[in-house]
């Protein structure tokens, strides 16, 4: 008697959802616990056989297990069951039933252990690893998974049709195998960044097919790291071919070219027309009046000397700039431009500053070229500003740059011609070609750095010329 009560006393009292059944389910008990699993308070638990509460595809399964144990197959078995609860979701119990005998009269305990938020989490994983799978399988690009060496993991179908090779031949495989050796250097240099900064980063390379041949690839890699040691577990990579795209590069380029040459050459016919029309009419005067002009000569010569200098600009512009890594002090060079303009800021009465920060400022580059692009800039200052104007110019470090800021206060430039100022053939002076401005950026670009023009009509006009700091000497 003593121990029934202990036992129907844990059976009650127990937090774990249970019931005890005869073999032929006839007769059944439900704890407060399975209540509750249920979606059900005590006072509106309608008590009701267990085949009620199970879903239609699990009935079949408890049956053959129940007949196991009527059997005396087995005492006790366990699984994975759904229950409809009273609000009709499903629920899911890890289902533990044992065979218990009170005298001669068996019964089945069944306990259950509540696992329907496993479930859904491992359901809503499975789906979102489906998904995923399928948008790699089914991907034109190259979705694959390494370990943290780079070693291939898996690689999804496309491989077979941009390089030929089944996905299965290069598991274990490492890419340098099908990367070109030139390629593999750079490759490796990126690769290592991934470790140091755990940044995606972008690979352009050649990988070989299964023909031999290198096809141009690109590749975006990013770590997967461990969430417990912050360690990088695996690598993801997405690739793609690219090699359409840079052939369609290739012709674009080609067509730019093209286009800026038929742009150019009639350009350079319209600038070289201007001069050669006096030319030919003076000579056309002194032919017809069989005498020497010396005033018709003047014009002639200062006509030549303008072709002349179109014709050296464009020499400048087409010749392969020589690269030189030469240490410039830009203070001492700021100094020797204004040294030989001086003497025309002075025809107009103007003035001239310089400001500059105590350090003096160094760049690498080539200084006869920097020297050309702040003769042009002072040069274009000088023709802007009227009598008694001034131009000041200031040197100073913004953030990592050097900052060369040449200020007048001259005419100024409208706004709308401002997008267009470094065009060829385009410029604000009767006579001029553009093509100062036009070399002043080529130089600029090729020395790392940036160019900036802010004007006002009436007020005058600032160039901003950024370069990187060399520190060390």
């Amino acid at each position: 008697m003593f121990e029934e009560s202990v036992f129907k006393e844990v059976f009650y009292q127990s937090r774990i959802p249970q019931f005890i059944m005869t073999l032929n389910q006839h007769k059944i008990m439900y704890n407060p616990a399975f209540m509750h699993f249920m979606g059900y308070t005590e006072k509106e638990w309608i008590s009701k056989p267990i085949e009620e509460f199970s879903h239609p595809e699990d009935s079949l399964i408890n049956f053959q297990y129940f007949e196991q144990v009527i059997k005396g197959d087995c005492l006790e078995y366990q699984m994975e069951k759904r229950f409809i609860s009273r609000d009709g979701q499903i629920r899911t119990g890890d289902l533990h039933v044992s065979l218990i005998k009170e005298g001669e009269t068996p019964y089945l305990l069944g306990q259950v252990i509540d696992i329907t938020e496993k479930k859904v989490m491992e359901e809503t994983t499975q789906e979102s690893e489906r998904k995923y799978r399928l948008l790699a399988e089914y991907s034109s690009d190259i979705i694959n998974l390494h370990e943290p060496d780079g070693t291939y993991l898996y690689l999804s179908p496309s491989i077979e049709s941009t390089l030929g090779y089944e996905p299965s031949s290069l598991i274990g495989v490492h890419p340098n195998e099908i990367i070109h050796p030139e390629d593999i250097p750079m490759i490796e240099e990126k690769f290592n960044s991934i470790y140091q900064e755990n940044q995606a980063v972008l690979i352009t390379y050649r990988a070989r097919n299964t023909s031999g041949e290198y096809l141009w690839f690109e590749s975006v890699l990013k770590a997967i790291l461990n969430k417990e040691t912050n360690e990088i577990a695996n690598i993801v990579s997405v690739s793609r071919d690219i090699e359409a795209r840079l052939e369609a590069e290739e012709h674009l380029k080609r067509s730019d070219k093209l286009a800026v040459l038929g742009q150019m050459a009639a350009a350079v016919a319209h600038e070289i027309r201007n001069p050669l029309t006096p030319i030919k009419g003076f000579l056309q005067l002194c032919s017809d009046k069989k005498q020497y002009n010396e005033n018709y000569l003047d014009i002639v010569i200062t006509e030549i000397n303008r072709m002349e200098d179109i014709i050296t600009d464009f020499l400048h512009l087409a010749k392969p700039q020589e690269s030189s890594n030469e240490i410039v002090n830009i203070n001492n060079l700021i100094s020797e431009v204004i040294t030989l303009v001086g003497a025309q800021i002075k025809e107009k009465s103007g003035s001239y500053y310089i400001s500059s920060e105590s350090q003096s400022f160094l760049i690498r580059g080539n200084e006869n070229d920097l020297k050309q692009v702040f003769l042009n800039i002072l040069q274009n200052a000088i023709d802007a500003i009227e009598v008694g104007g001034s131009i000041t110019v200031t040197v100073g470090k913004v953030s990592d740059y050097l900052r060369i800021s040449i200020k007048d206060n001259g005419i100024g430039i409208p706004c709308e011609i401002l997008p267009h100022l470094g065009e060829p053939f385009y410029s604000t002076k009767e006579k001029g070609t553009g093509l100062g401005l036009l070399i002043s950026n080529k130089i600029i670009e090729n020395h790392g750095g940036k160019i900036t023009f802010r004007s006002e009509k009436g007020i005058g006009t600032e160039v901003q010329i950024f370069f990187p700091i060399n520190e060390s000497p």
